[in-house]
């Protein structure tokens, strides 16, 4: 019975969670949808204290709508929204594949907007100059949460955790960040001429 009665005491306080968590997403849904494009600077942590992994990089994402140029150490990742580039730079090689809708949900295009579909929100904390939600999955899968976190002054997501089920996490924290840049055209392509030294792999 008194099990019962403090689960009855939750719901509100779980509710009300969830309502502010959705307004704070909402506002922040509007901020992006009004960027043309994104140019986001970052640095990816990779900790896994079980298995003694502790890596981390730097990397440059560019967006605009479904289009995306992912720039790591070592290799660049480019999508058109039909085909997908992944260029291994010291191998000297590209391979290309056809966009696959299934492997797109978790794709560096929903970085700004993974909250939008699939997770239960609910609201944490607020600091000084941030919001913290938790994402939590409506289906089981790799992930069991992810951490987002939300600048108060521009509603935007200045970073995110992703944690596993084998208690790794990915964290992604966004150092700089840019809108509505100017791109030139074929930027979300691979120039297959402009690297005459690079072997083709087409796997479409």
């Amino acid at each position: 019975m008194h099990k019962l009665l403090f689960i009855f005491l939750l719901i509100p306080n779980f509710l009300f969670s969830q309502h502010r968590a959705n307004k704070i997403l909402d506002k922040v849904s509007q901020k992006t949808a009004s960027y043309s494009n994104i140019e986001a600077h970052f640095t990816n942590a990779i900790i896994n204290e079980a298995a003694g992994i502790n890596e981390s990089q730097k990397g440059v994402l560019y967006l605009q709508g479904d289009l995306y140029r992912l720039e790591l150490e070592g290799q660049t990742i480019i999508s058109d929204g039909e085909n997908n580039w992944i260029h291994l730079i010291d191998e000297e090689e590209v391979q290309i594949t056809e966009l696959d809708e299934e492997d797109e949900s978790m794709s560096p295009s929903k970085m700004f907007t993974i909250y939008q579909e699939g997770y239960k929100n609910q609201f944490v904390a607020e600091t000084t100059n941030s919001y913290i939600i938790d994402l939590i999955p409506e289906e089981t899968g790799s992930f069991i949460k992810i951490e987002l976190r939300i600048s108060k002054k521009e509603m935007r997501i200045t970073g995110f955790t992703l944690f596993d089920k084998n208690g790794g996490s990915y964290a992604y924290d966004v150092q700089k960040f840019k809108a509505n840049q100017t791109f030139e055209e074929g930027f979300f392509q691979f120039n297959t001429s402009a690297h005459p030294h690079v072997d083709v792999i087409d796997l479409r």
